[in-house]
């Protein structure tokens, strides 16, 4: 392959987000036969289309010819069309499928050139993954859905489910290979349609009944930064200090907060004391302060003292009980 995996892909992601460029100079005619030049070539390019009808078919004008694509030409199926909206604002790889002189129509797929380029970037990804001496394999993929599962009658993010390349490679970032530090949930950090960079590490199959699914396993943890070896930290933030302290997540025992203004690492802290009278509840403000800290074992301890979002809701609770 002439360009780099993670090339292509930013091509079929729409990473530069580059539109088909308007020709400055010539007729209709002239725009039309440089269509059927591209098709007879196979030459794909990116496009980025201006409406989407109602059956779901994008379409977009430049110079007096109509560029269009059928919604079953985006990924092989026909989309929800309530997510009209969505597939109009994606940037598409596309190549010229046929060429219609009279009505001065041309018609694209992305579809067509995702399964032409796909067992090659296939058969590239494989021999990459077999050779340890390549280095680490960077490609883009784009948010297809996060995985989630029940854990004691509560939903749990497991990890994220990608399109690598753009051509219908099935790739899947478990929650642990997030990020450097702990990462308490994916909805929120990501959404379906995000086009992210991650590092493919293997090659694995899932064993089904029907038909064995093929993913490829990736991680994000190499290609972000660790909070924990940052100067700045220990510069910012010390023993004593009195913080702010947002609830993410609850725990039997303990809970995990992030301090107002440090990110990507989340603090253990202990449940108010039965002396104090406040809740703890995820997406709620405390005031807290730090006891330990250390960087080596990545480990920020703090105990929270007031609620700052809460006012009035350890009453509110007694008044509840009192009833």
């Amino acid at each position: 392959m002439k360009e780099s995996l993670l090339e292509i892909s930013g091509k079929f992601l729409g990473g530069k987000r580059e539109a088909y460029r308007r020709a400055d100079t010539g007729n209709r005619g002239e725009h039309l036969k440089k269509f059927k030049e591209r098709m007879e070539s196979g030459e794909y390019f990116q496009i980025i289309f201006e409406k989407a009808e109602a059956d779901g078919t994008l379409s977009k004008v430049e110079d007096n010819v109509i560029i269009r694509m059928e919604p079953q030409e985006i990924n092989g199926d026909v989309y929800d069309l309530r997510f009209k909206s969505q597939k109009l604002a994606d940037p598409y790889y596309v190549r010229v499928v046929s060429v219609e002189e009279e009505s001065s129509v041309v018609w694209v797929s992305h579809n067509r050139a995702r399964v032409e380029m796909r067992p090659g970037i296939e058969e590239e990804i494989n021999s990459r993954l077999k050779d340890k001496k390549s280095g680490m394999l960077r490609v883009k993929g784009k948010v297809m859905r996060v995985q989630s599962k029940t854990v004691q009658g509560e939903s749990v993010d497991t990890g994220v489910w990608l399109d690598l390349c753009g051509v219908g490679i099935l790739g899947f970032v478990y929650i642990g290979d997030w990020a450097q530090t702990f990462t308490p949930m994916l909805r929120g950090e990501v959404s379906y349609g995000d086009v992210i960079e991650v590092c493919v590490k293997e090659r694995k199959v899932r064993k089904q009944k029907k038909n064995d699914v093929v993913y490829y396993a990736c991680s994000r943890k190499e290609l972000t930064d660790n909070p924990w070896e940052k100067k700045s930290l220990t510069e910012k933030y010390h023993v004593g200090d009195i913080v702010r302290i947002k609830c993410l997540s609850l725990k039997e025992g303990h809970w995990f907060g992030e301090i107002n203004g440090l990110k990507d690492i989340q603090v253990f802290a202990e449940y108010p004391s039965k002396s104090r009278n406040f809740s703890i509840i995820p997406g709620m403000e405390y005031m807290g302060k730090i006891y330990y800290m250390n960087t080596e074992e990545r480990s920020l301890k703090a105990r929270v003292f007031q609620a700052l979002t809460l006012e009035g809701y350890g009453a509110a609770d007694q008044s509840k009980e009192g009833q």
